[in-house]
């Protein structure tokens, strides 16, 4: 439409609708738990440069909805038990290998 070229508009990403509640929930600790994920951060909140702390009631902000979020969790704790209870597949896996060679 604007005639740009580049890495943002070009290459593997593109945009999906995205209308499966699990799905959506699932994308949003995955966005959250990536800067744990990478060695970042031990935990999310240590990462400032995301909405996690918004989500969790810790900063006062604009970047979430909080209808959103207070529509699928209670209580702030809860999203962050959620984030936090979620063991991604690689971790899984190492954690067979490494009972399988002891």
């Amino acid at each position: 439409m604007y005639e740009r070229s580049g890495t943002l508009f070009e290459g593997p990403y593109r945009a999906i609708l995205i209308s499966d509640e699990v799905y959506i929930l699932h994308l949003c600790r995955y966005i959250h738990r990536n800067p744990v994920e990478a060695g970042l951060v031990e935990r999310p909140e240590d990462w400032p440069y995301s909405n996690y702390l918004e989500w969790i009631g810790r900063r006062g902000g604009t970047l979430l909805d909080r209808d959103f979020v207070t529509a699928r969790f209670e209580r702030p704790e809860a999203y962050a038990r959620f984030v936090m209870d979620y063991v991604p597949p690689a971790h899984v896996e190492d954690s067979v290998r490494r009972i399988a060679c002891e």
